[in-house]
């Protein structure tokens, strides 16, 4: 996994760094798909990603999968922070994102909620619920939990053969001083403690161990392979912040 990022970073950004283009898959998009199922969350990008598939006839429809969950404070910061005025006190992220799409210009008629998920297995169990053919389905999320989402998306689609995914993070993380963006001229997504503190807890849940969520552990997802140089980022960060390991 090759790192063109600034020469200056430290020790700790390129780990963060490195980490974080591990977790956030993105799989070519080599053909037309049957429906971007767009999770909710706090980064506003994946609004931007999602409308602008529709728009240009990647995906005809898009699927909005969302509750109210740990995520939808931080949301509600994240829309106060760009100035839009969208009502979110209280309501689902996929209805948040829902008016986001529109003001995006995507018709309201190829926008499906599913309101009632509250973390990455509910996304995809309750999408499953709502599919009843196979479909080529492309899948955006947080960049930190893309990697994650996409494995609970093979578990629970994994009976229905014919169904093909793809994940599309709608960025690689850039690290900047105090923050991480989707580039280094952009708004902020997260502070680096949130950052850091967020890849260290998807790391461990990726894990095939007692504390993970692989076959071994929470047995929530199948076993998802992590190169050794993504395992010793993550043994660097932990030893050398040993505050932002979090469950």
């Amino acid at each position: 996994m090759p790192i063109e990022e600034p020469t200056s970073w430290s020790a700790s950004a390129l780990d963060e760094a490195l980490i974080g283009r591990f977790l956030a898959r993105r799989d070519p998009i080599d053909r037309p798909v049957d429906l971007v199922v767009l999770m909710g969350s706090a980064v506003l990008e994946s609004v931007e990603v999602a409308a602008g598939l529709q728009r240009e006839g990647v995906a005809p429809r898009i699927l909005v999968s969302g509750g109210i969950g740990h995520s939808t404070e931080h949301l509600e910061a994240a829309v106060r922070r760009r100035g839009l005025d969208v009502e979110t006190s209280g309501r689902p992220e996929s209805h948040v994102f829902r008016d986001l799409l529109i003001r995006y210009d995507v018709p309201p008629a190829a926008i499906v909620v599913e309101d009632r998920s509250t973390n990455c297995g509910q996304n995809a169990d309750f999408t499953r619920r709502m599919i009843d053919e196979p479909q080529t389905l492309l899948l955006i999320q947080d960049p930190t939990m893309q990697r994650r989402t996409h494995a609970c998306f093979e578990r629970s689609f994994a009976d229905l053969p014919g169904t093909t995914l793809i994940s599309q993070a709608p960025f690689l993380p850039w690290i900047g001083s105090d923050h991480v963006s989707s580039g280094p001229a952009t708004p902020e997504v997260w502070s680096r403690e949130r950052f850091r503190s967020l890849v260290l807890g998807e790391m461990r849940r990726l894990r095939d161990d007692t504390e993970g969520y692989g076959p071994r552990g929470k047995n929530f997802i199948d076993q998802v392979e992590v190169p050794a140089e993504v395992l010793a980022a993550y043994n660097h960060l932990v030893a050398e912040h040993p505050e932002s390991v979090r469950s």
